[in-house]
């Protein structure tokens, strides 16, 4: 919940500040002969956007990854523990799911 809010707040920032850029823009500030600068000048609105793209991929790859790895680990994480120790893999599967569900 707190990084749905983080994410919910970066983008209201990030929106007003590509806010702040058109209305400059719209004053004036933008004319039609611009030099390779200027051009370059003229994409920063679309920064804010680019960055919450990005952001947004990356939380939801988290997630994606974070229920991949609770799946290998509870249903094949056992192949690769060594036979005596089984018994220790389950008990820490058991503690690191069981807080899981119980929060």
């Amino acid at each position: 919940m707190v990084e749905v809010i983080g994410y919910i707040t970066i983008f209201s920032v990030l929106f007003g500040l590509m806010v702040l850029q058109y209305s400059l823009m719209s004053l004036g500030l933008y004319k039609k002969d611009l030099n390779k600068i200027e051009s370059i000048i003229g994409w920063i609105p679309l920064l804010p956007f680019i960055l919450m793209i990005i952001v947004g991929l990356s939380y939801i790859l988290s997630f994606i990854f974070r229920g991949l790895n609770k799946w290998f680990e509870i249903n094949w994480g056992w192949i690769f523990i060594n036979g005596r120790k089984r018994a220790a893999w389950a008990e820490y599967l058991r503690k690191k799911y069981q807080k899981e569900n119980d929060a």
